[in-house]
């Protein structure tokens, strides 16, 4: 006798595929985990052309699937429609009309026990439900109002004032959303006590995971090196304005120091769409920006060390997790560690200059003992604490705790 599960409705701002970056890994993974548990519906829209060979992926997890197609559509377009609309550009962004109607259709049919919204950026498609949902847990991930105001006090010129407007209007939708919600997550506790702070609704956490048997066997992937040069590799999308802050600012105040220093280190800059100030970095003959690989783990498993030199970061950084259980030491800053409970200088090493970063990559190169010892902590690290089925597992708690006490808040 088959199992009747409870039914789930998945709204995401992108698909949950390929996962290969921090909002897509976390996704994925919750799907695939909450696939065990319940019935599930996705819808979700597709912006990138290179992941449309990908819009059946996980048809395997779902009853059914609607990727609407959003390619081609632009942030300038979308900055004026919401504009227009008096709402974040986030929202009209990731709008799509086929997917309101979808939603519209499949609510009016059935009465969904729950409804996940991963992302604000999802959250417009609640306005498209004909019947409320059982429960409705909203998954933040990161509090996207002050990343925005962050930027806004870095940003000069015209886009001071657009990231502070997209700051100000998420901040009003995260507090509206928060109250409708009948649970509202963070990635962590941090962002959590903020979100709890900005908007005055109650949060709790579901952190993030790695997959720990995937990322293990890194080292048994092929090398895509050649030659014995020592490499020094970051990984992450490379069109996201973090990750290219934090690139363009390595090559300058850490790469300088170690050609000072007579050391011949390559630093690979690995991970798709590179930015044409990333690519710029490429003509040094030192730096290598590879682009999109078709396998992160040989690119990480094989580098002698990985670095995580973010200036601004929220949350937890994948990044980080995956070279811990990929078995390659790693070097952040402060924020790009934020979230994540290992002890620095026991599973990573915390920088704060170039200088800094320079010198402890020196004295790492140089130590193979410490090296293999910071690899050997960091990996027991994740695999106690960072593997996603205890994540899903908390999930699903909170989950059904909604469900229970949903009909009591709308009483």
């Amino acid at each position: 006798m088959s199992v009747v599960k409870p039914t789930l409705l998945f709204l995401a701002h992108r698909i949950p595929y390929p996962p290969t970056k921090g909002e897509k890994l976390r996704a994925y993974n919750l799907l695939k985990g909450l696939s065990e548990t319940y019935d599930i519906w996705l819808g979700a829209p597709l912006d990138d052309p290179e992941d449309w060979q990908y819009r059946d992926a996980l048809d395997e997890y779902c009853i059914e699937t609607h990727i609407a197609d959003i390619r081609g559509r632009t942030r300038h377009r979308a900055a004026v429609e919401a504009i227009a609309r008096g709402e974040p550009v986030s929202y009209s962004y990731f709008r799509q009309r086929g997917m309101m109607d979808w939603v519209a259709k499949l609510s009016s049919e059935r009465a969904f026990d729950a409804v996940f919204v991963y992302s604000s950026g999802a959250a417009p498609y609640l306005k498209a439900m004909r019947r409320k949902a059982g429960a409705t847990v909203m998954d933040f991930v990161d509090v996207d109002s002050e990343k925005w105001r962050a930027l806004g006090e870095t940003a000069k010129g015209p886009m001071k004032h657009v990231y502070a407007r997209e700051a100000k209007l998420l901040l009003a939708e995260e507090r509206r959303l928060g109250a409708l919600s009948d649970a509202n997550l963070l990635v962590t506790d941090a962002e959590a006590a903020l979100y709890t702070e900005l908007t005055g609704q109650p949060a709790m956490t579901v952190g993030n995971g790695v997959d720990t048997e995937y990322w293990g066997a890194a080292k048994s992937i092929d090398s895509p090196y050649s030659g014995e040069r020592q490499r020094v590799i970051f990984t992450g999308v490379m069109d996201y304005e973090p990750n290219v802050e934090a690139v363009i600012w390595f090559a300058a105040e850490a790469m300088p120091k170690l050609r000072a220093m007579g050391r011949n280190i390559e630093f690979v800059i690995a991970g798709g769409r590179p930015a044409k100030a990333v690519q710029a970095l490429g003509e040094a003959e030192d730096i290598t920006v590879t682009g999109r690989v078709e396998d992160m783990r040989g690119w990480l498993g094989h580098a002698d060390l990985a670095v995580a030199p973010l200036l601004l970061a929220r949350g937890v950084q994948n990044k980080v997790l995956e070279a811990m259980a990929a078995g390659t030491p790693i070097l952040t800053t402060t924020p790009a560690l934020t979230g994540i409970d290992a002890v620095p200088g026991r599973d990573a090493l915390v920088c704060e200059t170039g200088e800094g970063f320079a010198k402890a990559i020196v004295d790492l190169l140089d130590d193979k003992t410490r090296r293999d010892e910071m690899a050997k902590s960091a990996q027991a690290f994740v695999q106690n604490g960072y593997g996603w089925g205890a994540k899903v597992a908390d999930l699903v708690k909170i989950i059904e705790s909604a469900r229970e006490t949903a009909p009591a808040k709308v009483a």
